[in-house]
């Protein structure tokens, strides 16, 4: 009773936070299912925890529909950017082929979850009504939540205790419990803040580690679970292995067994620095035999089955290339690829209820036969195991043609055609030349930072990815931006619901410019989610920029009615209001940032920079580098670096250092403010004048930057161009006496040129 009162009691105060993927909600009148943006609370520290894909999902199944739940992590979300997915492509060619049927096909995958965390998704969405469902999950098994090297709780008990935990976990009562446990112990050796897979450094793991047999166990256990709940409600299931990149993404880990004496690891280093000399050479049967005999001492070495699969495959020895490879990801001590036991245990599974409904398919097979020499590589993935365009393509043309066998017959029948090819589907997702631009620079600049900046193909890749950019870019021109354009004006009258092509849509005008129809279609996903802050806070960022700082500051106010602990808002109003010298009201925003997630650097940077502008040098300094510890291979640490750098005078270090940091991040204008201070020290004013235009254009409502900027022009003699920047920066900030001051006389030289008759412009 006590407990139950507690409960109720907990509940009525709004304590706490529903554990359902879906949430119930009335959109325009209509009953839909949205994903709950706390679902993850369970699983990872609330201020590391991912989200899923915004959606909604009508509660009343439609006539004519088929729905079809995708399962899985990342790969199968379709990062960095799920609005090119495998899951989207899937849709596009059922829809096309099978014209008349609406195809439902709702991602409930998510970042950094495994078979734990998809086990609760699954028994949820066997109630949802579904039709068929995919599953494409195993690479997070080892750092996912309860895995064999995780940073988020315990590693690898046992799925009765991993269960009993989250039960007690979904009641108010258990997570006013956890918090108070929080409070007194805090866990020191959970990650600050989200750094990717490179949390997961201090974490190797052996082929043969006691913890990674346990969660081989527990995956076969949940999946056995997940296959059931489905099975439950009568839903076919196509069970998928799970590929990764092979020949382009060599091993993120390697180690020798613990138990080595000194003279075998002598003769194994000696074997290896002889191999990798003869490879260097390019002399690669002698490299292979060194590699070979090294591999004697040690066959588990990863990084030595890696290069073993170089010279094979300079060899033209494809098969036992793909064999090397497949080692090479196996004994990875950072297990961030589904190996060849997970996948054994995906097919075991799918053959064992094969007469119950499960239809096993085998995407790793698939992805490896659509590869030159049938290993798979970068025409493919863009990094471990993220598809990039053409692999989301294949993989979502493939999970249809199995899906079109499941089909009712009576639906077969009307299939029209053959399968869409990718243009029509890249022109459907508009998955356009800016698009694409922009998703590879997003994940070049992942593959930027650790662990891939210590992978042995990192200069390669890079290469690869610079040549890729430097290829798009240079068709980036006036008619393709029109052609893009188009291809949105096309997909949204094909789909006028599609929240993913507004919102894409969106960041395309945006960056090209068009920012009043930007923050139009940033309305229209309000409209389509208005429980999501993220278009509210999208659109204030963008009104930033419009220069319309009161509809912003109003935007930002609107997400956070929406979610008042919505952290990116804070941050952003906070320096909204910076920037308009209320710094009282911006610190107190900065402040609830950090209460909410003291791991986001961005908001130490914000406050750090107001802090610098106000001539706090001291505190803007412990700042930075509070930025910089919580992301000690990221550009905050750069920039950190750059700011000690330039305040000792070495400015030639600190203008690296405020690159490196654009580098890795390109809208970090703050660091781009300070290079161009230090470019125009070095009276490098064209280089100077570019940064500042770009500060004005990412944060159009900092003054400084439009002072600086139109001192740069006037030093130029642009002094039309001058006199507009200064007369900016008086309309942000009405007492900058400089600037007032070289308003004037620019305006006079500008009178005394007029007066003479010479051409201004």
């Amino acid at each position: 009773m006590v407990l139950g009162g507690l409960e109720l009691g907990l509940r009525i105060c709004g304590y706490g936070y529903p554990t359902s993927f879906f949430l119930r909600t009335k959109i325009d009148g209509q009953e839909y299912y949205v994903p709950n943006d706390r679902f993850g609370f369970r699983f990872f520290p609330a201020y590391l925890a991912r989200t899923p894909v915004p959606q909604r999902m009508p509660v009343k199944k439609p006539a004519n529909t088929c729905r079809i739940f995708l399962f899985g992590e990342s790969a199968a979300q379709g990062d960095p950017d799920p609005s090119f997915g495998a899951g989207r492509y899937l849709q596009v060619q059922l829809r096309e082929r099978y014209p008349g049927t609406d195809f439902e096909v709702v991602c409930v995958a998510m970042t950094a979850v495994n078979s734990h965390v998809i086990l609760p998704i699954a028994r949820e969405c066997a109630k949802l009504d579904g039709d068929l469902w995919i599953i494409y999950m195993g690479n997070n098994e080892m750092i996912g939540p309860f895995g064999a090297s995780t940073v988020f709780g315990s590693r690898v008990p046992a799925t009765s205790l991993v269960r009993a935990n989250l039960a007690v976990k979904s009641t108010r009562t258990g997570q006013w419990l956890e918090k108070l446990v929080q409070h007194w112990r805090p866990n020191s050796a959970s990650p600050k803040t989200w750094e990717g897979l490179n949390m997961f450094k201090d974490r190797p793991l052996r082929y043969d580690d006691a913890n990674r047999l346990r969660a081989y166990g527990n995956f076969k256990k949940n999946l056995a679970d997940i296959l059931r709940a489905g099975q439950g409600a009568g839903v076919p299931i196509i069970l998928s292995t799970v590929g990764s990149n092979l020949k382009d993404c060599a091993p993120f880990g390697s180690a020798h067994p613990a138990s080595w004496d000194e003279s075998r690891e002598r003769e194994w280093e000696q074997l290896s620095r002889q191999g990798i000399a003869y490879e260097t050479n390019g002399d690669f049967s002698n490299a292979l035999a060194a590699f070979r005999k090294a591999a004697i001492i040690d066959p588990h070495y990863a990084e030595l089955q890696f290069r073993m699969g170089d010279c094979e495959r300079a060899l033209t020895n494809a098969t036992q290339a793909l064999h090397d490879y497949e080692l090479a990801r196996d004994d990875d001590t950072l297990a961030f690829r589904a190996d060849a036991a997970i996948n054994h245990i995906i097919e075991e599974a799918a053959t064992a209820r094969a007469a119950a409904g499960v239809h096993f398919f085998d995407a790793a097979r698939l992805l490896a036969e659509n590869s030159p020499s049938g290993i798979p590589g970068n025409e493919l993935f863009y990094e471990h195991v993220h598809l990039n365009f053409a692999g989301n393509y294949l993989l979502g043309r493939a999970f249809a043609e199995q899906a079109a066998k499941l089909l009712p017959e009576s639906l077969r029948l009307r299939a029209r055609g053959e399968w869409a090819a990718a243009e029509f589907c890249d022109r459907r997702l508009a998955a356009t030349l800016w698009d694409r631009s922009r998703v590879w620079q997003e994940n070049f600049s992942r593959v930027s930072m650790p662990p891939f900046t210590s992978q042995l193909n990192d200069v390669p890749r890079a290469r690869f990815y610079m040549a890729n950019l430097k290829r798009m870019s240079a068709q980036m021109n006036d008619r393709t931006r029109e052609e893009s354009r188009g291809i949105y004006t096309e997909a949204l009258a094909a789909a006028p619901g599609d929240y993913p092509l507004h919102q894409n849509f969106a960041q395309f005008l945006s960056q090209i410019g068009e920012v009043p129809e930007a923050i139009a279609q940033e309305g229209k996903c309000g409209e389509l989610l208005p429980q999501n802050p993220e278009a509210a806070f999208k659109a204030g960022a963008l009104l930033v920029r419009a220069g319309d700082t009161s509809e912003a500051e109003k935007s930002f106010v609107r997400a956070l009615e929406i979610r008042k602990e919505y952290v990116p808002a804070l941050n952003e109003l906070g320096m909204l209001l910076a920037n308009q010298q209320r710094t009282k009201e911006a610190a107190n925003y900065f402040t609830r940032a950090l209460a909410i997630n003291p791991g986001y650097p961005e908001v130490y940077v914000n406050w750090g920079f107001m802090d610098q502008c106000g001539g706090n040098l001291n505190q803007a300094e412990a700042r930075y580098q509070q930025a910089a510890s919580l992301q000690p291979a990221g550009p905050a640490a750069y920039f950190n670096q750059a700011v000690t750098l330039a305040g000792q005078h070495r400015r030639a270090e600190s203008m690296n250092g405020f690159r490196a940091a654009i580098y890795m991040n390109p809208q970090f204008w703050q660091a781009r403010y300070l290079l161009g201070m230090e470019l125009a020290g070095e009276n490098k004013l064209d280089e100077a004048q570019a940064q500042f235009a770009e500060v004005t254009r990412l944060r159009p409502d900092f003054d400084r930057a439009h002072l600086n900027y139109a001192v740069a022009l006037a030093r130029r003699g642009k002094l039309e161009e001058a006199q507009k920047e200064f007369q900016t920066t008086l309309k942000l900030n009405p007492t900058n006496g400089i600037a007032r001051q070289n308003l004037a006389a620019v305006e006079a030289n500008l009178a005394a040129l007029k007066l003479r008759g010479v051409e201004t412009k």
